[in-house]
This record gives C-alpha cells, structure tokens and sequence, in this order.
C-alpha cells in the first residue's frame, strides 16, 4: 500500500476568515493530492511565540507522523522549524517569512492587490492617495511598501503626510486614523487602507466629523471583510483568497514531499481583485444615494470582461461547491444578455438564471458568494454604466436585481441557520460540560451533541516538563479506533495514526488538536475528527476545550478546597483552638465548642461580647479593646492580642486572640469580624522557663558557651580548692563543615550538624559536658579523665564523627581536630583553658587535619608566630610584594616551547625571595589564599597578552588551585574577569587542581569543573596517583591532562614497582584520552625513559628552573627537549 503523506499544520487559530480559510485551503490541496493533514493548535493567547509557548503542542504532535510541516501565519517559532528542517522534514511558511528560516512562503499577493486599489483610485480621478495602517505587521508593510511603488508607476509621490500610522489592525485604531487625519491641515481626498476594519473605524469617525465619503475622501481596504459589504457606505475593498495561499502552500508541500526542488523565498498566489462598492463612488448604497447630482463621484465604468474576472478570481478552485471557468463564462454571458432584454425580460428568463446558479453552485456557500457577485456587479451597473457608453435597460437591471437579492437573503437566511446550529452546538456542548462532572467530561460523552465522529483526549501525567500522555478520554460511536482508557501515548505519536487516518478528506475532515489549558496549568490534548470553518470566528474546537479546561480545573479546585476544609478543621482540632464570628451591626456572636471552653461559657449559654469583657483581667481589657478596634478600622488586616482570662473557678490563663476585619459592600468599612482563640498558658509558662535558663544551643540541644563556661568555672574552682581533682577540656573543630555547608546549603550543614551532636552526645558520660560554641566548634568537659587516656578519648570521639552521613542522598564525611588543655596547667580563669585548648587544636589543624594536640607552652610561640606571619602576608598582598615566576613545560617530542606552570614567589623586603613553601601554610586555613589566588590568576592572565605581542604562537600557563580557591564560589567569575580583562583566550589558561581537592565532594566538584570547561578553560590533575581518586571517578571528571607527582618520577628506573607505575598512569591517560605530564624531571635517562612510554610532556630542572616573565616569555618556541639533549652530550 503506497504511503500517504501526513502533514503537520500548526496555526494559532483553527477557523475565522483569515486562519480558516488559509487551512481550508490547505487541506483541500493536499487531500487532492493524496495526503492528509493533521492541524495542531498552538498558542491562540500568545503575542509572542518561543519554545516554551509552542513546546506542548507543536514539538509533541504527530512527531513521527509528520512527513512534512506547515505554518500557518507565525504559528511555530524558528528554533523548532529549524529543527524540523535538520530532521530532514520539508517546512513551508505560509503569509510571513520566519527570521532564520529558510524555507518557501506561500503568500498573497499584497503587492498586486495594492497595485490594483491604487489604479482603480487614479481611475476616479484622485491623486491625494494617502494610506494608514499597522506598520509592525509584515503583510501591512508589503502593502505600505506596493502603495509608494504603485504611486509611482503613477507619477505621485508618496508624502509623509498621507501617512497614518496605525497602532492596530482594528476599528478603534482606525477611528484614532481618522482623528489625525482630521487634525491635519492638508487631507488626501482618498485612501487605501492596510485593514479592513481600520477602514471601518476610519469611515465612521471622519463621517460623524462632516467629512463625505466618498465625495471627500474616498477610501479602499484590504480583506473584503464581510460587514465591510453591509457598512454605510459599503466598504470597496481589495479581495484576496486567503484559501489560495493556504492551497498554494500545499502544493508547494506536496512537491517537496514528492522529492521535487522547491525554492525558498515568497511563491505569490494572484487570486486578487479589486470588490468596488459605495465607498469608493463605484455604486449607490441603497441608504446613501445621492439626490444633487453634482455631488456625485464619477464611477469607474464596468468592463464587458468584469463580471467574468471577478467570478473565476473569488470563486474558482473552491471545495466542496466548485464554481468551473467555464460556469462562470455562461453565467457572465447569460447575465450580459438578459440585461439588454429591456421590457422583453420574463419570469421565465429569469428563472433561467437562477438555475444556472444553481447548477454552477453545487452547495449553499457557493450559491451565496456567486449570488453576491451577481449582485454587486449589477449594483455597479446601476450606478456607473459600462465602458460602452450603453447603460442596460433601468427596468431589466431592476428586475435582475430584485431577483437576485431574493436569493441573496435566502442564502442569508441558510447562512444563519448554517451560524445558529454551531452556535446551538457549542450550547449543547456547554449545556453538557456544565452538568456533567470531571470525569464525564474526561470520558468525551459530550462529543456525542457535536459533528465531530471521532475523538481522544491524552492528559499530561503530570505538570512537569516532559511528562508522559495517558489516554483519558474516548469518543469512537463508529468503532474506529483501538484504544482504551488509561492507555500510556507516546507524545510524538499522538494523535494516533488510526484517527488521523479515519479522516475523510473528501468532505474536508481532518483531525484537528487542541491544548487543554488554562492560564495557569497545561492539562492535556484533545484530538477530535472535524472540519475547518472559515464562515465562524468562534473557534469551537478552541471553546471545547477552554471549557473542558474550566471543568477540570474546577474539579482541582473543589477537591482542593474540600482538602483545604479538611485540613482546617483538623488543624483548628489539633491545635485546641477555638473560632469565634462577631455582627458588628447587631452583635450576634457564634463561638465554637472549643472557645466557649476557654470562655467558660455553658454549652447552651448566649454567647455575648460583653460575657467576654467580663472574663478579661482587668489590666488587659484596655489593650482587648484596642485590638479589636484596630481590626474593625482597618478591614482585612489581622491583628492578634495575648490577654488573660478568667476561669470558672477564678485562676487566670493566658489566651491568645487572633481577629480579622471582614469588609462587604463597597463602603470599606467592617461588617463581621471573624478570629480565633488558643489557649496560650503553657507556652508561657515555658517562655518564662526558657527566659531563666537560654543556656542550651537552639539547634543541637547541647548547652551552649554560657553554660559550658558555668560548669568549667565550677571544675577550676573545685581543681584550685583540691588540687588532687582534674578535669580537661577538648576543643574540636569540623574539617569540611563549610565544603558541606556551601555546596549542600545551609539546612544540610544544620543536618550535619546535629548528627556530629548526637554521636557527641553518645560519646561522653553522664558527669561530662558535650557543648556547641556555635558554627563547627564544639567541645567536651571531662570530669576526672586519666591523663595516659586523653588521646585516646579524643580519637574515639574523632572516629565517630567521621563516620559518613547521609544528607539528602550525599554521603559525606567530616573530620574533627581536637586540642586538649588539662588541669595540668594550673589555671585561675575559664577563659584561659579554651583558649589554649583553641591554640592546641589550631596546632593540631597544622600539622594534619583530623589530629589532636595536647597544649603545651612552646605552642603560645608559634600561634604568636603564625599570627604574626598571617599579618605579613596581608601587607604583602596589599602592597603588591608577590611575583610569579614560569616553569617550561615541554614537549618530549622535541616541539617548540608553548606552555609553563605559574609558581609564585614573596619579594620578602627584609628575608629576599621566599618560596611557597615558606608562607603558603600560614595561608591555607585563611580567606588570604583566595585572594593571593585570584591575584595570580589575573597576573597569569596579564603576562599572556603581554608575551602575545611578541609571540605569535600559541601560549598557555597552568596555575595551581589550592583546596580553598577551588570551592570559593567566586571562582569561575574570578577566571571569567581575569580572561575579559585582559583578552586572553580561555584555552590559554589551565587550572590544575589535586586529586584530594575533587575527592572531598566529587558530585558538586563535578559541577564546578563543567561550568570551568564550559568557559573553555582546560583542567589538570595535579600531583595524580597521590590522592584516593578511583579510576571510574576520574573518568566522568572534565580532565585534559595528568600530572604525575614528581616523588614517583625520582624513583623512575630506580624502584622497579614505581617505575611499572609511571607506565601504567601514561598508558592510562592513552586510553582515557587524557594527555599526561611528568613533574620534577631532572635527567636525561628519565627523560628518555618517559619518552619511551609515550609520555608527552615533562618539566623540570633538566629543562630550566622557574623564570621570571620576561625571561619566560625569551624561551617561547625554543625546543628545550633538543637543548637538553644537546647540553647532555654524547656521553651521557
């Protein structure tokens, strides 16, 4: 069986004059042809269309259906068109290109039409032709654009103050049109107007202003809109087939389907003619003739060929109720002939010539548009004569006319009738869904009052992008589909082939699909079987499933109400509260169960506001009455009051009343106040227990510093009245907490925090004091602890805290190191045993995170010194006391020197040029290496442009992240400036970065490297096969390159375990697709071993040390491999 092509039609609008009759025309082609069409909706309320707006329909429907996609108007946005055109699927625009899109465009002919109102205006003799219209609309500036050129084919020239820019396409902005041009003191004495409905707005007002159309200003418009014929006078319009264009762009669908060339760029349907009628002067409306004859406007006289052209133009290639050249031909001569009949014309003749309407008109919409042309072609006559100079006889044109109105208006009367069934319809189909509840309406039942023989309605299975489509709904009373209830649908084929193939083309079915949407949900599609109407601006499909929509909707908002009920009554029960409603008119007064509990009031008791008084404390009555003042002044804004009152047998309690102001009416002011009442006693009573103690930590329940200190003043005291007690102090601090704390946020680091509490808590003995200090610090009061078992204690304690814990699906691990300070010292003031104990745990940071230190005295000099030292470094930073020196890396293979490590160095002003290793760790527990960091990523940056100028080659420069700078939020805007600044290319820099850096959190590190390597900056494990990483770790980690620490390069063919190492890390790098470099390499036997198992790149003495910038920049493009080698000799 041949394949039928299915095209995918996407328009705003699914009927109407302009949208329907592009898809009628469209859909007629195409079935011609042997296709078939499937129309989805896509966003009717949007003025702008994006991905996210056409997302739900045009990237869903028929994916794998559509061969092929038309828009209709500016219907699907150019990214999915352009996808469309990648995915090899012919795209055809229809009215309007697309910005990006190259693609044909089927479009009507503006420039014609224009062409051909300004020649019939020049043909009564004008030559002030003004023009007004929206000039943001692209078909409005075609015809803007054809009205300056047909003027000039002419000889005129287009003034700028015949021009009325309108703001809209619409009646108002007509009649604002006219309002300028009123005030203007020079006028056109005709017009063409871009819209029709501008020209309408534009008659009305310049004729309520005195202004004689078409005696003063005669104007044509564009559309022929339908009330333009009934308007006074009748609107002269330019006529274009709108279904020609969407027939065109069928044909021009159908032939690339067909494998055939089809230029991109505009293909013209010339379906196009000029409809002259009263306003124009061409003919006398019935309620504007003119008795002066010398107020008339000469009409342009009818051509012999007129009536034929006009016909075949408007009605030719209609379907269903096609009207065939040579129909029109005979009507055109047999109407000629009549016309000259004079007295001689019978009933009989014309009888005759209504049956050959008849026959040429093969439904009621085609016997109505040719009765129209007839009729307005013999109002012309009457008015304007022939070319010929021979006017028909007045009694024949009389007769023909009556006639024809006749018919006319019983085809208005079909027409109406054909307009009140589809308006009953969407009654029924209203009527239906209003009584009906949600899941009727989800079954389609309703479709059954609707034309429509076959439907399907998918709901998303959830709100969120990309959720999946299950099967809701089904309307088949013919059996033609094979679907069930709850079936999952795959988006891209929805709807079914089965319903789009049951469409029967020939009498202009498609399936057609809507969005089932409100403005605040997306809910799902409805695919109905169902015809194009372009008689109807009411879209009933669109009207479907907007109510649809609304019922669904409602449903939610029922069950959501209902649950909210619920949960307002349970919560009111569950809280004790009781809720009270004052009548401020008449005082009535409703209290609940639970607040006549609370007042004391008996069950059957009138509830009274005065009763209420009575019970308050006398001291609060004043500051009651206030607040209830206050909400009945100021409607709707809550007011809340805490009171006593007294109970039945004479205790006070403390009550909380909350009330509200409920304004109605449109005097603002309060007509109930509503509220509620909670008894509040206990909280108070807790309140003044809390305000007396405020010793524990808010967050962990640990006592916190205030009562750590109580108790450790106690120990001092207890150890200076018995020296033969002892009691010790360990502080810890978390290391990693703020890792945790800036990657998960702040609630995961409280999780964590509570967690290292508890097995705190479960670590310690009932005489002991387990504290928090706040942030990551904690600490423990030992009671009489024996000295041999500080460390030991201290570590069981560490082990616990490392445990891994589970935080909203991360494990991580922290560590904790302690400092302990003991009664040993002698101590007369609290605040001197945390302080040494902070100084032993800084000590114990140091040397290795995780440990624990006992203080002792010498380590007062070195905090002294390490605070001296952070001090120094500040001054340093700020006055610019650091450089950075460069070490080659080079290329084994002997290329040309491109790339060095930047190593910082400290012009000490007093101890010369320090080495990192001389300041750097008193850096590294400090917000200093960040900024000496994001310094040296700047001067990097800067030292590459300046080596630019002269060096035309490629250059990059890796700089060293430390553990700090790599989690510091600013990190990538740091990289991102530095680059902008100095314009460096992003691939010149490379950040390397240590394997137990990326190990702490490899998932949020992860993160950090991909938005790195997003800016184009390349990243390299430094120091690799020191670190933990695992092998499946590092592969799904953004790696350009692997440095291999230089301590295994020192024991390369030295240690033969090592040195199968190396191997095995340069074979590894081959295989990742990772390049690898080797550190610390400082003689040509290492060099050649390296070279020999393929390792790529080496730096390290044997090549050069680490050199000043200029000096650095002097060796760019130098093979230092070959030097080395030269320098090495033969010997070697």
């Amino acid at each position: 069986m041949p394949h039928t092509w299915t095209v995918l039609a996407l328009a705003r609008h699914i009927g109407g004059f302009y949208h329907g009759e592009l898809l009628a025309g469209l859909v007629r082609e195409v079935t011609a042809q042997g296709g078939r069409v499937v129309v989805a909706q896509t966003a009717p309320e949007a003025p702008e269309l994006d991905e996210t707006v056409v997302g739900e329909t045009a990237l869903s429907v028929a994916w794998d259906q559509a061969d092929a996609v038309v828009t209709i108007a500016l219907s699907a946005s150019a990214p999915f068109l352009a996808r469309m055109l990648e995915l090899g699927k012919p795209v055809v625009l229809t009215s309007q290109q697309v910005d990006g899109v190259e693609a044909p465009v089927a479009l009507p002919d503006n420039h014609g039409g224009t062409r051909a109102a300004v020649d019939h205006l020049r043909a009564h003799g004008h030559t002030r032709i003004g023009f007004v219209g929206d000039l943001r609309q692209y078909d409005y500036r075609e015809r803007h654009a054809a009205y300056r050129d047909a003027l000039a084919a002419h000889g005129l020239t287009p003034r700028d103050e015949l021009l009325v820019v309108a703001r809209d396409w619409s009646e108002a902005a007509g009649e604002d049109a006219a309002r300028e041009l009123l005030a203007r003191p020079e006028r056109p004495d005709a017009v063409v107007t871009a819209s029709g409905h501008n020209a309408i707005g534009l008659i009305r007002t310049l004729t309520a202003a005195g202004v004689r159309v078409p005696e003063d200003v005669a104007v044509v418009a564009f559309d022929n809109v339908e009330h333009g014929a009934y308007a006074t006078p009748s609107l002269s319009s330019v006529h274009q087939r709108f279904d020609e264009v969407g027939a065109l762009a069928g044909s021009l669908v159908m032939r690339a389907l067909r494998g055939e060339h089809v230029p991109t760029g505009g293909h013209v349907a010339a379906a196009t003619v000029v409809v002259p009628r009263g306003s124009c002067g061409c003919r006398d409306d019935l309620l504007t003739a003119r008795s002066t004859p010398a107020s008339r406007v000469a009409g342009v006289p009818v051509q012999p060929e007129d009536l034929h052209r006009t016909l075949s133009t408007l009605l030719a290639g209609r379907h269903p109720g096609t009207v065939a050249p040579d129909a029109t031909a005979a009507l055109a001569t047999e109407l000629d002939r009549l016309l000259q009949l004079g007295d001689g014309l019978t009933e009989a003749d014309l009888d005759g010539l209504l049956s050959r309407m008849h026959e040429a008109a093969l439904d009621a919409d085609a016997l109505h548009r040719v009765t129209s042309v007839l009729t307005e072609h013999v109002q012309r006559l009457m008015s304007a004569g022939t070319s010929t100079g021979a006017s028909p006889h007045a009694a024949a044109l009389s007769r023909v006319a009556a006639a024809l109105w006749r018919l006319q208006n019983h085809g208005s009367v079909q027409r109406s009738h054909a307009l009140a069934h589809h308006v009953l319809e969407g009654s029924d189909v209203a009527a239906a869904l209003l009584r009906a509840d949600a899941d009727a309406a989800r079954g389609l039942g309703w479709l059954t009052h609707t034309h429509s023989r076959a439907g399907l309605l998918a709901l998303w299975d959830d709100a969120a992008p990309g959720a999946p489509l299950r099967l809701a709904g089904v309307h088949d009373p013919a059996g033609l589909l094979d679907h069930h209830v709850g079936e999952d649908l795959d988006r891209r084929r929805f709807p079914p082939s089965d319903l789009v193939g049951a469409a029967d083309g020939a009498q202009g079915e498609v399936c057609l699909v809507v969005p089932v949407r409100t403005a605040t949900r997306r809910w799902g599609l409805l695919a109905v079987l169902g015809v194009v109407n372009s008689r109807s601006s009411h879209e009933a499909y669109h009207h479907w499933a907007t109510l649809l929509a609304s019922v669904l909707e409602g449903e939610e908002l029922a069950l959501s109400a209902r649950a909210s009920e619920a949960r307002y009554a349970h919560a009111a029960r569950a809280a004790n509260d009781g809720l009270w409603e004052l009548d401020v008119a008449t005082r009535a007064m409703h209290v609940s169960p639970r607040g006549r509990e609370i007042l004391g009031l008996d069950p059957d008791a009138p509830a009274r506001m005065e009763r209420w008084t009575e019970v308050t404390h006398p001291d609060d009555q004043g500051r009651v009455r206030a607040a209830f003042a206050q909400a009945l002044a100021d409607p709707e804004v809550p007011v809340e009051v805490e009171y006593r009152l007294r109970r039945p047998d004479g205790d006070y309690r403390w009550v909380l009343s909350r009330g509200l102001g409920v304004a109605t009416g449109p005097s603002g002011q309060a007509a109930r106040l509503v509220g509620s009442l909670s008894d509040i006693h206990p909280r108070k009573e807790l309140e003044e227990q809390l305000r007396a103690a405020a010793l524990y930590d808010h967050l962990t329940g640990l006592p916190n510093r205030r009562l750590f200190l109580e108790r450790l003043t106690a120990a001092v005291e207890q150890h200076r009245r018995e020296p033969g007690s002892r009691f010790a102090v360990l502080f810890f601090d978390l290391d990693g907490f703020k890792l945790v704390n800036d990657s998960l946020g702040h609630l995961m680091g409280d999780q964590l925090l509570l967690a290292v509490a508890e097995r705190l808590r479960a670590q310690v003995r009932g005489v002991d004091t387990a504290a928090r200090f706040g942030g990551d610090e904690f600490a423990v009061l030992l009671s009489e602890p024996e000295p041999d078992e500080l460390l030991a204690i201290a570590q069981r304690i560490q082990e616990r805290i490392s445990a891994p814990v589970e935080l909203a699906g991360h494990e991580v691990e922290v560590t904790a190191s302690v400092g302990v300070a003991t009664s040993s010292g002698e101590y007369t003031d609290p605040e001197d045993v945390l302080r040494d104990a902070d100084i032993a745990m800084y000590d114990a940071k140091g040397s290795e995170r995780g440990s624990a230190s006992v203080f002792d005295p010498t380590m007062h000099v070195r905090a002294t010194v390490r605070l001296r030292a952070r001090g120094e470094l500040r001054t340093a930073l700020a006055r610019s006391e650091f450089v950075v020196h460069y070490q080659p890396i080079v290329a084994l293979d002997g290329s040309g020197l491109e790339h060095f490590e930047a190593l910082v160095r400290w012009e000490h002003p007093e101890r010369g040029l320090l080495l990192p290793g001389d300041f750097l760790p008193a850096m590294e527990d400090n917000a200093t290496i960040v900024t000496l960091g994001s310094w040296v990523v700047d001067e990097v940056c800067r030292q590459i442009a300046a080596w630019s100028l002269d060096y035309p080659g490629a250059v990059a420069v890796s700089v060293n992240l430390s553990h700090r700078e790599f989690w510091a939020p600013a990190l990538l805007r740091t990289v991102t400036d530095s680059l902008a600044r100095h314009g460096v290319p992003a691939r010149s820099l490379i950040l390397e970065i240590t394997e137990s850096v990326i190990m702490a959190d490899p998932t949020v590190a992860r993160k950090v490297m991909a938005d790195l390597r997003e800016l184009g900056v390349r990243l390299h494990i430094d120091d690799f096969g020191t670190g933990q990483s695992s092998l499946n770790a590092l592969r799904t980690f953004p790696v350009d390159a692997l440095k291999i620490d230089g301590a295994f390069i020192r024991e390369l063919e030295v240690v033969e375990q090592t040195t199968e190492l190396v191997r095995i890390i340069v074979e590894m790098g081959r295989v990742l697709g990772i390049e690898v470099v080797a550190e610390c390499v400082e003689t040509p036997s290492q060099a050649d071993r390296l070279r020999s198992m393929g390792c790529a790149n080496a730096q390290g003495w044997l090549y050069a040390r680490a050199l000043p910038g200029a000096e650095a920049g002097a060796l760019l493009g130098h093979s230092l491999a070959s030097e080395a080698v030269e320098a090495a000799g033969p010997g070697r």
